[in-house]
């Protein structure tokens, strides 16, 4: 998990006043942390399956552009999990804990686009696809006739006599990322945690009467 870039802090009284009836009650903090840490790994887990943020709050979904050039199999994935690089961010996500802080996050650069949305400015860039020639157009009359352009995209794998390569330039251009957020804790995750700390509390004032 990176040491630097953007950190969301929570910072929160209910939980905090739990740490301290556990610390006053001889309990040891690092091993809560530690359960707490892996309470809202698997939290910030389950918003990438639901495709919700905190609270359950939806993500928005994707242009009709984007699923468009999306086989089925990908679009069928949950939103963050159907691109080559989200699913990455899913399988980087980590805790730290000790005594005095939990962490769950990521090092991936690209993880704050995602959480908070933002403009990625691409530069131009040269590309080079593969293309064959169909036996038929892509379109199709009243009649049934096919008609237009016989030119289709092909794998770079394809053993078709007309395949070949065509190198273009792509402009510089601009992409908007909406924000999913998927990091923070909200009211379920709250209770989760309060129920963590009173398990421990009751651990630690079991132990000290048994002294």
């Amino acid at each position: 998990m990176a040491t630097e870039g953007i950190r969301i802090v929570v910072d929160d009284a209910e939980v905090q006043a739990g740490l301290s009836r556990l610390a006053a009650a001889g309990g040891a903090l690092a091993p809560a942390m530690a359960d707490i840490g892996s309470a809202m790994l698997a939290s910030t887990q389950r918003r990438f399956e639901a495709e919700a943020g905190l609270g359950g709050v939806k993500w928005q979904p994707f242009a009709p552009s984007t699923l468009k050039r999306m086989s089925a199999k990908r679009r069928a994935r949950p939103l963050l999990l159907r691109d080559k690089v989200s699913p990455g961010l899913y399988s980087s996500l980590t805790t730290q804990s000790d005594e005095h802080q939990v962490q769950v996050g990521t090092n991936l650069r690209y993880a704050a686009i995602h959480q908070f949305g933002g403009e990625v400015k691409l530069p131009e860039r040269q590309q080079t696809s593969s293309f064959r020639y169909a036996a038929q157009g892509a379109g199709r009359t009243k009649d049934g006739r096919r008609v237009g352009s016989r030119l289709r995209f092909a794998k770079a794998s394809s053993r078709a006599k007309s395949r070949h390569e065509r190198t273009f330039t792509v402009g510089a251009h601009s992409v908007t990322i909406p924000a999913r957020p998927y990091l923070g804790i909200d009211d379920q995750d709250r209770a989760e945690i309060a129920a963590i700390l009173e398990q421990h509390l009751r651990a630690a004032t079991d132990a000290e009467g048994r002294r």
